[in-house]
């Protein structure tokens, strides 16, 4: 199981904060320039997709140009067009009408960058139809994508090399050791328009029955070490031989997702992706599903670094449940 999007939520945020920002944004203005996109929206990013949707349309209307008798693909002519997209660029005028859906869209783009980097970077992919960015498309996606830039980077590498479908992810994004962005930091540059808690934005999931990672009465001391002494790559090879390990069993590290890492990397490790691996390495030598929730439970549950009723937590818990299924 892994979180889900509530795609009704986003749609409604974004349709509440677009009503709000438009009638301020309009309330003495007919039209709104380029500049003032950038200005006076906030986050930045959404403004920043603004401008980018704004061009993309144009780029596709370009695109369509075709006549009997003037040669468009003319190096010349291109030359021209390209440096009257320049001029228009510095003369945009938006009016409230067209403004609005430009606006909605890019405020449900922006929250899903914040929330979830993979599945906006998997959209963006598409929506390119199966085609690698050209080099002017590069410049544009550095220029108008600033929050999870590093990841947006690894992607345009790893597309660059012609990488596609799960390959193009699983090579942009392996290697990559820095967290996404604080979720609720940037989340909570919206509320400066319209509050908004960052729980809503995830679908609610069936509570998990791991009554026994929370329930005192029924705890048993475990004995661990902490997480910074316990996991040595030595120890780890001698806790799998001593345990039994079965090498067949399917491994937490095979079954967490990419998404699902930086979750949890960001959420549940405080971005700090060296106790990650080194957990999950530890878990994977557990040979039984109790030692792993107790080790969760003394470790992470009492000490109230993670609570279990939270949505990274049940999914956490869940990929456990699997691997033991």
């Amino acid at each position: 199981m892994e979180n889900k999007l509530n795609q009704l939520a986003l749609e409604q945020y974004a349709t509440e904060y677009s009503d709000l920002l438009v009638k301020k944004l309009f309330e003495n203005r007919k039209s709104i320039s380029g500049k003032e996109v950038l200005t006076e929206i906030s986050p930045k990013q959404v403004g920043l997709f603004v401008l980018f949707n704004l061009f993309r349309k144009w780029k596709v209307e370009m695109n369509q140009l075709k006549s009997p008798f003037f040669n468009y693909e003319d190096n010349e002519v291109k030359k021209k067009l390209e440096e009257l997209m320049n001029l228009l660029s510095q003369n945009i005028s938006i009016s409230n009408e067209d403004f609005y859906p430009l606006l909605k869209a890019s405020v449900e783009s922006t929250l899903v960058l914040i929330l979830s980097p993979l599945k906006y970077y998997q959209d963006l992919v598409e929506s390119y139809e199966g085609e690698a960015p050209d080099i002017n498309e590069v410049d544009d996606l550095r220029k108008f994508i600033k929050i999870n830039s590093h990841m947006r980077d690894a992607l345009l590498s790893a597309w660059a090399s012609n990488y596609s479908g799960d390959l193009l992810f699983t090579k942009a994004f392996e290697g990559l050791t820095e967290p996404p962005e604080d979720v609720s930091e940037l989340i909570g540059l919206f509320n400066e328009q319209l509050s908004v808690e960052v729980g809503v934005f995830w679908l609610e999931e069936e509570s998990l029955d791991f009554d026994d990672t929370i329930e005192e009465d029924e705890q048993e001391e475990a004995e661990f070490e902490t997480i910074h002494t316990q996991f040595s790559e030595d120890k780890k090879e001698i806790l799998a031989d001593s345990l039994g390990f079965d090498t067949e069993q399917a491994t937490l590290k095979s079954l967490i997702t990419i998404n699902q890492k930086f979750m949890f990397v960001n959420d549940l490790f405080d971005g700090n992706s060296e106790d990650f691996n080194k957990v999950i390495a530890f878990l994977d030598t557990c040979e039984t599903k109790d030692v792993i929730l107790k080790f969760i439970n003394n470790n992470y549950i009492l000490k109230g670094n993670w609570h279990s009723e939270s949505p990274q937590v049940k999914d956490f818990l869940a990929l456990i449940d699997k691997k033991f299924t």
